[in-house]
């Protein structure tokens, strides 16, 4: 029982993680090790009362929900439940929350700050050519991967057959925006600090769970025979 919760919800988790990091972790010391926790409640109401924060909060845990009872009622697998918690925390708080409105356009309370310490070149104005690759990441999150959340999770809303296929192009372009978002640095051998290593530690997910979507998919396509049935549709075609 607690495997199957921790196999669909470990999204969710890790989304819990980093808010409590927002939450709890000060931003603002000039050292940033050992690390600063505020545990006034200051930073906390600071974040929670934030009107962006909770636009993203609420529908998330709505959501989660929302597609529990949906997967009990239609009897899900745990591997389609747990796709459309990933999809769905992807689309309302990594993406969003996270990169395009802290990474970007920098308006998400105290997660900012975290980037500007993570990563030096925020602090620059936008496309700035010291963090052109990053902008180039946060725009493909912005017009392609957000919106591509969207569509597999309404696909595995509505069970459609093609739903697989959709998730293996998506998690591929999450692959590609993740190595060309960490990459430069990587090879430049740059970390700010502490929080610079945990950041990439935290961006590997999206280099191997996209790789774990396509391995699985791979292996039901051959279990499942894909390639007879696209030719028997190629010849009704």
């Amino acid at each position: 029982m607690v495997a199957d919760a921790m196999f669909v919800y470990w999204p969710a988790l890790f989304s819990l993680l980093v808010i409590l990091i927002q939450l709890l972790l000060d931003p603002s010391p000039k050292d940033m090790w050992p690390p600063t926790l505020d545990f006034s409640g200051a930073q906390a109401v600071r974040v929670i009362s934030s009107p962006l924060w909770l636009s993203l909060i609420i529908p998330m845990i709505l959501g989660l929900i929302v597609l529990r009872r949906f997967s009990q009622r239609h009897a899900l697998s745990s591997q389609d439940h747990g796709s459309m918690v990933w999809w769905l925390t992807n689309l309302l708080w990594f993406h969003t929350g996270c990169d395009i409105l802290s990474g970007y356009f920098q308006v998400m309370p105290v997660m900012t700050d975290f980037y500007n310490r993570m990563t030096p070149a925020h602090s620059h104005e936008r496309w700035h050519e010291t963090r052109n690759h990053l902008d180039a990441a946060y725009m493909l999150e912005l017009c392609v991967e957000a919106p591509l959340c969207a569509w597999v999770l309404y696909l595995f809303w509505q069970q459609d057959p093609g739903r697989h296929v959709a998730e293996v192009f998506t998690a591929a372009v999450q692959l590609t925006g993740t190595v060309t978002y960490y990459f430069p640095g990587v090879v430049r051998l740059e970390a700010a600090c502490w929080l610079s290593h945990i950041d990439r530690l935290c961006g590997s997910i999206w280099i191997l769970f996209p790789l774990v979507i396509f391995r699985r998919t791979l292996a039901s396509a051959r279990k499942q025979g894909l390639d007879r049935a696209m030719q028997t549709g190629n010849k009704q075609d």
